[in-house]
């Protein structure tokens, strides 16, 4: 009796071993065949283009050749002397846009030692440059095509102490019905001198768009 009991177990005891190595044969089989798992995948970014540069715009101020030059308004620069010689615009031009801000000097009377009329500006070497448009009017219709004659003369004060006056820019045959440009080189200047005369008396020399440039 114990004997065949324990042939019983033997038996129990193989089979259990064949199918426990049969389990691990049918799990080496799945693995080899299906391969490892693969990784969970991360968010896709696919379709999405990668940002592109951001454009740098050129400074539109870096070319010192392309920059103008600063620039102020002559009528609001100190009058040092001649202020007398300053006007009003005619009632006739009131209004009218190409005189905004105008300078108006009045021509003399061409009598005497009434030949020009000078106004003169405080510079004191600060400015480069004038710029300006020159409009004679005359109220007479007989008196206007009179010419009108611009000088601008600077002032340069010397180390003695002395002043030298040179003329730097001038502007012939101004008429009412044909501006004139003037310009003129301020650079070094202390003073400017706007001096005009004109063909007929009781007229008025008007300047527009006067500006002088600080560099």
């Amino acid at each position: 009796m114990p004997t065949r009991r324990g042939t019983q177990v033997a038996v129990a005891l193989t089979v259990l071993g064949v199918l426990l190595a049969a389990a691990a044969l049918a799990r080496d089989v799945f693995d080899w065949r299906v391969g490892p798992k693969a990784p969970a995948a991360t968010a896709s970014t696919a379709g999405v283009a990668p940002a592109a540069p951001s454009a740098v715009t050129p400074d539109a101020g870096s070319s010192p050749s392309s920059a103008s030059s600063p620039s102020v308004r002559l009528d609001t620069l100190a009058v040092e002397a001649g202020a007398a010689n300053l006007g009003k615009l005619p009632r006739q031009l009131t209004g009218q846009p190409e005189y905004d801000r105008p300078i108006v000097i009045g021509c003399p009377t061409n009598s005497g030692a009434d030949k020009q009329r000078d106004v003169t500006y405080r510079l004191q070497r600060r400015y480069l440059d004038l710029t300006s448009t020159v409009r004679p009017f005359f109220s007479s219709a007989d008196e206007r095509d009179g010419i009108v004659l611009v000088y601008a003369q600077v002032a340069i004060r010397q180390r003695d102490g002395t002043i030298t006056r040179v003329t730097r820019g001038q502007q012939f045959d101004a008429r009412m019905d044909n501006p004139q440009k003037l310009t003129a080189d301020l650079e070094g200047a202390d003073e400017l001198t706007l001096r005009i005369q004109c063909q007929y008396p009781g007229g008025s020399v008007i300047l527009t768009d006067a500006t002088v440039s600080t560099g």
